[in-house]
């Protein structure tokens, strides 16, 4: 049980970390143009859209306890993918990002 906290609490700061990061990179280069490439997750009830994600990447889905639920291999940069999975809340991994999403 321990165990499926630690994950949890570590997934959850992995967020706030990579929120704050992000800021901290636009804020200290405002001369220089720069390019959102970041990974977007989009959900629509069973469904995962995914964009920008490199190329021959993972998508991971965790229930909030911790436990992989799904693991897809995707082979190209953006798609929609049925996930089939009850409702409720959800972290996503690819590639190292970490989002979190419901399934309503």
């Amino acid at each position: 049980m321990k165990r499926r906290i630690y994950i949890l609490l570590i997934c959850t700061g992995l967020v706030a970390f990579g929120t704050y990061a992000q800021q901290a990179n636009t804020a200290f280069s405002p001369l220089s143009q720069q390019v959102d490439h970041s990974i977007k997750v989009a959900v629509v009830d069973n469904m995962i859209k995914i964009t920008n994600a490199p190329i021959n990447s993972k998508l991971e889905i965790y229930n909030i306890i911790g436990s992989k639920v799904k693991e897809i291999e995707m082979k190209q940069p953006s798609g929609e993918y049925d996930v089939s999975l009850p409702k409720g809340y959800y972290i996503v991994r690819i590639e190292g990002i970490v989002r979190k999403i419901v399934i309503r």
